[in-house]
Order: structure tokens, then C-alpha cells, then sequence
């Protein structure tokens, strides 16, 4: 056997077989055994539908997507959440319980920091954002100690998503609100542009002295037609121009037209205080008004059902895997955990013992 031989065994001997036995002895010897418990869950939301949402706008909460349940995802792997779960189980406690175990155990005072970076290790948590559902695994020395933590989870992620429910609803009622200050105050000023208009113009109702006034000239006009029609029937009758009921006649054709064309002059009138002008201020003022009430009674029914609904949760957690208990240690796994780490061991050996031949050649 030359030394090249001796060398590869050797280096096998240190860089494989070496560290492979050393896990394995502790895996087998030191490592303490882990049980398991799983739950999944998901955000969902109750979504309504406001019936005066046409025209406010208003009387949609925003349903339970992905956001939200990255927001969990996040607040699970948070300091605060390790803070408050430390607390209430003594996760420091639960995870040095084990003496003879220098890996997966951590001292009784350990800092927050390296408590949360245990925790990373120990709480695995995977999130889908396509469905939104939000997987949590979480390891301990003992069953119960496992599932308590994922029940502990389970709370302080439902208290959050009411919280964040709480502020939505706040949100809503304040929006809702804000609208229903600004269509009253609309309201208030449309009905007294209104009053206003009708205490300048001195008039309740101009569209009713149009009518008026249009009966008026439809009743001369016909009269002026009849006294036509009695002009045309003396004149082809008679040829003497002094008759005095033609003087007659002729005069009250000039009354019935210097009438209308009063009335057509009072109809029209000048552009600020003609008939028209107003009808036209009156009607825009009438049409404001109609939608600010419309606008008030839109908001007035945002802001009720913002209000009723601020009383009940719009936001939950549906927990579609309960927190499991586990009956056998399973982790950690060392089947699985003893031949990858062989496997790689040996192809670095390899790797390494070729580069090293192949320098020593060209050299």
C-alpha cells in the first residue's frame, strides 16, 4: 500500500466516516426525540352589499384575501408573538427542558433574540398564497406541549385578525360618516339656496306663473282669432269703410294684439328678471336640491349599515386542520437525516480528493 492509499483512506476516514458516526452517535445517543402538531387554517370574510351603493358608493368591506393571510404569516414568525406565547406556556422552559441535548434544546435564560431564532426552528410555517390557507408545524419534547403551542397560535393569530376586522369596521363607520356630514350639509345649503331664491324672486312656484301666463296667451290668441274672423265676415259684407262696427272690430284686434304682445314681452323679459331667467334658476335649484336629498338618503343608509355591521365579526379564522396530537416521536429524523448527510460528505470528499489529484498532476 503506497501513501497515496494511505491518504485517501485516511482523509475518507476524517472527512466521511468521522463526521457520519458523530451524528450518528448523537442522533442515536443524545438527540431527544420530538413530536409533531400540525394544523392549517385560512382568513375568510363576510362580505355585503349596501342597496344605495349606486349612488354612495359606499357598504363594501374588503374580503379576506392573500394580504391577509401574509399578515398572519409575518405576525407567526414575529418577536411579539414568541413574547406573548413565552409568557403564557414559558416557551424558554419547554424547549431546555432536555439536559443531554445541545442542539435542539437552548438554555433557561436565553436572550429574546436567540428565542426567536429558535422558534424559527421549531415552528415551521408554510403559506399558499394562491388559496390564502396557512399551514403551521410545530416541534416540542412532548405531544401536549406541541399542540398547546399551536392552540396558543391559533389565539393570537384570531386576535389579530380582529383587530385588524376592528380597525376595517372603524375605517367604514368613519368614511360612512364623513359622507353623511357632507350630503346633510349639501342638503342644507341646496334647500336654502332654494328658500333664498324664492324670497328674491317673490314667487313659491314660477313654473305655475308660466302656466299662467301661457293660458293667458292662449286665450287671447283665440280671441284674436275670432275677432279676425269676425273682421273678414263685416268687410266682405259691407263696403262702407265708416261703419262704425268695423271701427269697432278693428279696435279690438289692436287690444288683443297689444295684450299678447305684452304678455310674450312679460314671458321673456330681460336676462335678469325676465320669466324665463327664473324658471330656469328655479328648476336647476329644484334639481340640486332633489339630488342632495337623494345623496343624504344614500348615506344615511352607508352609515346604518356600517353601524350594524361594526357589531359583528366580518373577519375569522377558518381552522381547517384542528391541532393534531401526535402518539410516536418522529422527528428528528434520522433515516433520512444520516444518509443525506453521508451523501454529501462523500461527494465533497470526492470532489476535493480530485482537484487535489488533478493539481498534483499538472503540477
Amino acid at each position: 500500500m503506497r501513501s497515496r492509499h494511505k491518504f485517501l483512506i485516511w482523509s475518507f476516514m476524517l472527512v466521511v466516516q468521522l463526521p457520519v458516526g458523530l451524528l450518528a452517535l448523537y442522533l442515536g445517543v443524545f438527540a431527544t426525540p420530538q413530536f409533531a402538531s400540525s394544523m392549517s387554517f385560512s382568513i375568510r370574510s363576510e362580505e355585503f352589499a349596501n342597496p344605495f351603493d349606486a349612488l354612495s358608493g359606499l357598504g363594501e368591506l374588503s374580503s379576506g384575501t392573500s394580504s391577509d393571510a401574509q399578515i398572519v404569516f409575518d405576525f407567526i414568525r414575529s418577536q411579539k408573538i414568541v413574547r406573548t406565547i413565552d409568557e403564557q406556556v414559558g416557551l424558554r422552559a419547554l424547549y431546555s427542558a432536555p439536559d443531554n441535548d445541545p442542539v435542539f434544546t437552548i438554555s433557561a435564560d436565553v436572550s429574546v433574540e436567540k428565542l426567536v431564532q429558535h422558534w424559527h426552528s421549531m415552528v415551521q410555517i408554510n403559506l399558499d398564497k394562491g388559496s390564502g390557507i396557512v399551514r403551521v408545524k410545530a416541534f416540542a419534547f412532548n405531544p401536549e406541549d406541541a399542540r398547546r403551542i399551536n392552540h396558543n397560535i391559533l389565539q393570537q393569530s384570531q386576535e389579530l385578525v380582529d383587530q385588524l376586522s376592528f380597525l376595517a369596521r372603524q375605517d367604514a363607520i368613519g368614511y360612512a360618516q364623513e359622507d353623511l356630514e357632507s350630503a346633510r350639509e349639501r342638503l342644507k345649503v341646496a334647500r336654502q339656496e332654494l328658500s333664498e331664491f324664492r324670497s328674491s324672486a317673490r314667487i313659491i312656484d314660477p313654473t305655475i306663473a308660466v302656466q299662467s301666463q301661457g293660458g293667458v296667451s292662449a286665450a287671447l290668441q283665440q280671441q284674436l282669432a275670432d275677432a279676425w274672423i269676425e273682421l273678414d265676415l263685416l268687410t266682405a259684407a259691407t263696403t262702407r269703410e265708416d261703419d262704425p262696427r268695423l271701427t269697432q272690430l278693428r279696435r279690438r284686434v289692436a287690444a288683443i294684439e297689444g295684450r299678447l304682445e305684452e304678455e310674450r314681452q312679460a314671458l321673456a323679459g330681460s336676462a335678469n328678471s325676465g320669466m324665463v331667467e327664473i324658471v330656469g334658476r328655479f328648476e336647476a335649484l329644484l334639481v340640486e336640491r332633489e339630488f342632495a336629498e337623494q345623496a343624504f338618503v344614500s348615506a344615511a343608509a352607508a352609515f346604518d349599515v356600517a353601524r350594524a355591521d361594526a357589531g359583528r365579526r366580518t373577519k375569522y379564522l377558518a381552522v381547517h386542520i384542528e391541532p393534531t396530537l401526535s402518539d410516536t416521536a418522529l422527528y428528528p429524523r434520522s433515516w433520512v437525516i444520516i444518509p443525506i448527510a453521508f451523501a454529501l460528505l462523500l461527494l465533497s470528499w470526492a470532489v476535493a480528493i480530485m482537484v487535489a489529484y488533478s493539481i498534483r498532476d499538472r503540477g
